[in-house]
């Protein structure tokens, strides 16, 4: 979509500020009066997406990662990061049970463990927990349950794997800088117990950059990752690369506007491609 004109005021979004610190402490602040989308934060370098409703996007920043939190649906509507070499270390993954994310507001559901438990759906991770291995609390952070979806076990464990092992690939292998985001389309009204919504698909956009570039470095020729994948049984073995598509096909079944800190025209050009890959 053609990068909006943005009146700051106009949204109720309300923003988080934390890192992975066991007390989660956060600060609270309204939109209004802070310059969001000009964050310099480098996981929404891409920009922060919106959609024609702000009601139900629950802004949280990490240092690990930006995510938009839906109070209704009680999941992330996207999460949103930065991906090279320099965020995959040695730290032990967390193995304890997943976190109940304590920084939400008051008024929201906050997810368990156990609303999983049995539910025939994994704990599906948005940012993957290898990708934030430097550090301790860089792979706890993983663990909140703000950043997990429910995915069907052929999905987590099969072809949304097969697609975050490329992207270590890229990274450590060819050396590249990632800009990813990720979330769930929800067509259905189906739930995890009552209580977390589940996505019919989940969606991934990875803009493919050398290490150390950024946005300005875009180009009509960047390569770029869209996919889009089944919420479903059946999909385990399959390859990846089946459920390519577009950038703008991805914004018409979500709602959101993705890559607004770009220009249109090169919006138009990128988001309207596929990415041509090897088998």
């Amino acid at each position: 979509m053609k990068k909006y004109l943005f009146l700051i005021g106009s949204f109720l979004l309300v923003l988080i500020f934390s890192s992975c610190s066991p007390s989660y402490q956060s600060t609270n602040q309204q939109s209004s009066g802070l310059n969001i989308f000009g964050s310099n934060n480098v996981n929404v370098a891409l920009g922060i997406p919106v959609d024609k409703d702000s009601t139900d996007d629950y802004l949280i920043l990490r240092t690990q990662y930006v995510l938009s939190y839906n109070p209704y649906r009680n999941a992330a509507n996207w999460v949103s990061w930065n991906l090279d070499s320099s965020w995959y270390g040695d730290t032990p993954r967390y193995l304890r049970s997943f976190i109940t994310d304590t920084s939400l507001p008051d008024s929201c559901y906050k997810v368990k463990h156990s609303d999983y438990t049995n539910s025939g759906y994994d704990r599906g991770h948005m940012v993957r927990s290898e990708e934030r291995t430097r550090t301790v609390d860089d792979n706890k952070a993983t663990f909140l349950l703000t950043n997990i979806l429910p995915q069907h076990p052929d999905l987590n464990r099969g072809i949304w794997l097969k697609l975050e092992n490329y992207c270590e690939d890229l990274c450590k292998k060819e050396k590249k800088e990632l800009f990813v985001i990720a979330g769930g389309v929800f067509h259905t009204e189906n739930r995890v117990k009552n209580a977390v919504a589940i996505p019919d698909s989940c969606f991934k956009i990875i803009v493919v950059l050398n290490n150390g570039e950024s946005i300005e470095s875009i180009t009509d020729s960047t390569a770029v990752i869209a996919v889009m994948m089944p919420n479903i049984a059946g999909v385990r073995n399959e390859k990846w690369q089946k459920y390519v598509t577009t950038i703008r096909r991805i914004e018409n079944s979500s709602g959101y506007d993705f890559l607004s800190n770009l220009s249109g025209e090169l919006q138009d050009i990128i988001e309207n491609r596929f990415y041509k890959h090897d088998e």
